[in-house]
């Protein structure tokens, strides 16, 4: 495991494959490497891919106050640049997809392409406790990542139509029964990004995006059709 100094932050990361640079990003409370699944397709593409541990996940510390998407946004930011690979292929599952969704909105330059499965572009605590229970249900670490205050919930306010700065092409997946965020998010980013396609997983769930069949043939056709 290689790891940049990002603002004074450790972030720890792996890689594998040769090729163009794609920055994928996991979900809440999970880890690059647990991110394998997805990252192995893409890398079967021809690309090297990297998966960082987020701030506050895997073995990535986070010594600020907060877990805010603004932060953890930031924090991709810099890891581009001091990564020095840049424009790269973003994308991410879940939490890892808003925030690539978050940072390509604010530096469109940086990216050449975004693949975003089971992502929304807003976030909803009773949607979140709607699908995993009450929170002092939960483990700790659950607890931690998304306390209503200072977890990763804070911060999804940029409207709708920001998100129409991003012109790369765009991979959209969602499930079509995401506890989460219903495909009517995905719908509505689909309708807003300039150079966008949309994957609806039939009789599925938000985990059940995970090695979903039609998932990985979505993925696999995006990658070998992106210019590199």
């Amino acid at each position: 495991m290689s790891h940049l100094n990002i603002s004074g932050l450790d972030m720890n990361y792996t890689e594998r494959g040769e090729g163009p640079t794609a920055l994928l990003l996991h979900a809440a409370t999970s880890n690059g490497v647990e991110i394998g699944w997805l990252a192995q397709r893409i890398k079967e593409q021809g690309f090297n891919v990297v998966t960082p541990d987020m701030r506050g996940h895997g073995s990535t510390p986070n010594p600020a106050p907060d877990l805010r998407l603004p932060r953890l946004a930031d924090d991709i930011l810099e890891f581009i640049y001091q990564l020095g690979r840049g424009p790269v292929h973003g994308g991410g599952f879940s939490l890892g997809g808003a925030v690539t969704l978050y940072a390509a909105m604010r530096r469109p330059d940086l990216f050449k392409s975004v693949a975003l499965l089971g992502t929304t572009y807003r976030a909803r605590q009773e949607h979140v406790e709607n699908a995993i229970g009450p929170m002092d249900r939960r483990d700790p670490d659950v607890q931690r990542v998304f306390d209503p205050a200072t977890g990763i919930l804070g911060g999804w306010d940029a409207p709708l139509e920001s998100f129409a700065a991003i012109a790369c092409p765009a991979l959209i997946i969602c499930a079509d029964h995401d506890e989460f965020n219903g495909p009517e998010d995905s719908l509505a980013l689909y309708r807003t990004l300039q150079n966008a396609e949309l994957c609806v997983a039939p009789n599925c769930d938000h985990f059940g995006l995970v090695r979903n069949p039609h998932v990985m043939e979505a993925v696999a056709s995006f990658y070998k059709r992106v210019a590199r």
